[in-house]
């Protein structure tokens, strides 16, 4: 649902209606533990030589929560970027890892995210300009200054 095959299904991700800064106000401590989990999860499974400690990694978790609000960041986004972090799809990480680190390659992630949701905008923009009804009421001379005499009341 969230991938087809290695690309990211933006447009399913972006339709999840839980988001992490909501999810966190209802249940903190899950949210925390789940984001703790992944992340140690992820982290164990890269090998690094110098990985991030406890400490490092609860710091990190109040990162994401911190940025989570400015993009309405979803559980599923930080799975789906923590899969391509272990694959090696954002760069390699030369045996370490620390906060600014995830944070860099979580930008990537996070730009992929923005650049997908500005391309489902433009095609539902698209889609409504080439829609029957659109078509009609632009063309019909009465219906579209009966409309711009409303946009007009409406300002």
């Amino acid at each position: 649902m969230f991938k087809n095959g290695a690309h990211i299904n933006f447009s399913a991700v972006l339709s999840v209606n839980e988001r992490l800064p909501q999810m966190y106000k209802q249940d903190p401590d899950n949210v925390i533990i789940c984001l703790t989990a992944a992340l140690f999860m992820a982290f164990e499974s890269m090998n690094l030589a110098r990985p991030m400690n406890e400490g490092q990694i609860i710091d990190l978790v109040d990162t994401i929560l911190d940025s989570s609000s400015e993009d309405y960041l979803s559980l599923e986004d930080i799975v789906l970027f923590l899969q391509g972090l272990v694959r090696g799809k954002y760069g390699a990480l030369y045996e370490s890892m620390d906060i600014p680190k995830f944070m860099d390659k979580f930008e990537i992630y996070r730009q992929e995210r923005h650049e997908a949701l500005i391309n489902h905008r433009y095609e539902q923009s698209s889609r409504f300009k080439d829609s029957r009804i659109n078509t009609e009421i632009i063309s019909d001379d009465k219906n579209r200054e009966a409309l711009k005499d409303y946009l007009r009341t409406k300002k």
